[in-house]
């Protein structure tokens, strides 16, 4: 009986080294240094916040930040085969917690960024089809363009969004992709001020009270048609590609008080939010084009344009940044008991870079990125004083700072002289127009109305950017 034991705890202990003999490991990532100027001192690193207006002064003044928690490493492990397919896994980690704190004890030489789990699947695959399960990627994101800052154009053009997901891909007649996916119904909500009710962005109210999965769907066609220009650095034929997803979310019932809302003439007024499903979706088609296509692996001299559109509601689900989602629409009685039924808030967007390669080692792209909320009668949903609740049939609920505009430029000159190093210098400008007219700081009775220190609709920054890349 002991030998019996003996034998089963050396076969428990050794199980795990047969399994790694069979497995093969190669670590990948990059370091990554990012030096920075902005004019808005609130926009973050990755410019996913609008800037403030201008006649705001705790924005309006010049930061510098040096940082280098973009940098990221990953394992890419190659297993044994299964049921005639080669199986692999992916896992990734970054340093991307939040900005660093602007409490003055915390600016020390030791102020660490925690480790972030970006990416943790595993995939089966077959000569035409794969089978992929874990945290990856959405659809929407397969096609991001280029600048310098990370997470780019998530306010405008692409968003950034993994989730825990099961997908199929399928290849068929050599040039087609088509892929679907079920995954987890995003976490990620945001929109509305932290300072009123946002029934919508609670946890209960979130991903975690979904009644369906997230589901994702997309078409491909690439085709060398006419020769083939650099994506990220590697020879790209044309390629067109739709994309759709679509989740569906619990608003629970509640009741708050009116001036939460920011209504005026109803402040002891209860306001009743009906208890409702929200279906968020997005709907994006991307374009790669070659303009100066080349037939070998030789750059120079290649040009290209892709261009991604999107449009949808609730769209901050799918990784969208600086945008809300609620829309109320309510019944104008302003007295007394007034129901509201949520909408989510609807927008479009997109963006078109073109790139040129002057070398195999220098290169240029330049980036116009906008997004812009539509279907919203009234932009201005804090009333003015004496025109009375039943002037206006519908409100945005979204915040006082929510921007009904923006719109991104950036300009990058990019150097890589060998495969592991790469340098890049950036300039860009964003500007947002606001749903609300405000006062600046100074403005402290009814600041919506305009009448005040400067009252502006209006915000931009601007950006210097210098960016380092060591690749392993």
């Amino acid at each position: 009986m002991k030998k019996f034991i003996v034998f089963v705890v050396v076969l428990a202990l050794l199980a795990p080294s047969l399994v790694m003999a069979a497995t093969e490991f190669s670590l990948g990532g990059f370091i990554k240094m990012d030096m920075m100027w902005d004019s808005d001192n609130g926009v973050g690193h990755t410019i996913n916040a609008p800037p403030a207006r201008n006649n705001d002064p705790n924005r309006k003044h010049g930061r510098l930040k040096f940082t280098a928690q973009y940098s990221r490493f990953n394992f890419t492990i190659k297993g044994p085969d299964l049921w005639g397919a080669h199986t692999t896994g992916f896992l990734e980690m970054d340093f991307d917690s939040s900005e660093r704190p602007i409490v003055n004890t915390s600016f020390t030489a030791s102020n660490s960024f925690t480790p972030r789990l970006r990416q943790a699947m595993f995939r089966f695959n077959w000569p035409t089809s794969e089978l992929m399960l874990g945290q990856y990627w959405s659809m929407f994101c397969e096609y991001p363009a280029e600048p310098a800052e990370d997470t780019a154009l998530t306010m405008t053009g692409n968003p950034t969004n993994r989730l825990a997901q099961v997908r199929f891909t399928q290849k068929f007649m050599s040039d087609w992709t088509v892929a679907a996916l079920i995954g987890d119904p995003t976490q990620a909500l945001l929109g509305a001020s932290t300072t009123v009710p946002s029934l919508y962005n609670l946890n209960i109210n979130n991903g975690q009270s979904a009644e369906s999965p997230r589901v994702e769907g997309k078409i491909r066609y690439a085709h060398d048609l006419w020769g083939k220009a650099a994506y990220y650095g590697k020879p790209t034929p044309f390629t067109i590609q739709f994309t759709g997803g679509w989740q569906r979310n619990v608003l629970r019932q509640s009741n708050f008080a009116a001036n939460a809302f920011g209504e005026q003439n109803s402040v002891a007024a209860t306001i009743n939010v009906n208890n409702q499903y929200l279906n968020p979706w997005l709907a994006m088609g991307s374009l790669f084009l070659p303009v100066i296509p080349t037939q070998s692996a030789n750059l120079a001299g290649t040009a290209s344009i892709l261009t991604q559109w999107w449009i949808g509601q609730g769209v901050d689900t799918f990784g969208f940044n600086g945008v809300g989602s609620n829309l109320y629409r309510f019944n104008n009685n302003w007295w007394g008991q007034s129901n509201r039924d949520a909408q989510l808030l609807k927008k479009f967007g997109g963006f078109v870079q073109g790139q040129y390669y002057f070398t195999n080692q220098w290169y240029a792209n330049a980036i116009y990125a906008v997004s812009k909320a539509y279907g919203v009668d009234q932009s201005r949903f804090l009333m003015p004083s004496g025109l009375g609740g039943n002037q206006f049939s519908e409100i945005a609920y979204t915040s006082l700072n929510e921007a009904k505009t923006i719109q991104q430029v950036d300009l990058t000159l990019w150097y890589r002289p060998i495969q592991a190093i790469k340098f890049g210098l950036q300039y860009s400008y964003v500007a947002a127009n606001y749903f609300q007219i405000a006062g600046g700081a100074a403005a402290t009775a009814a600041p919506w109305l305009g009448t005040v220190n400067h009252a502006t609709n209006f915000g931009d920054m601007h950006r210097v950017e210098f960016v380092g890349y060591f690749y392993f």
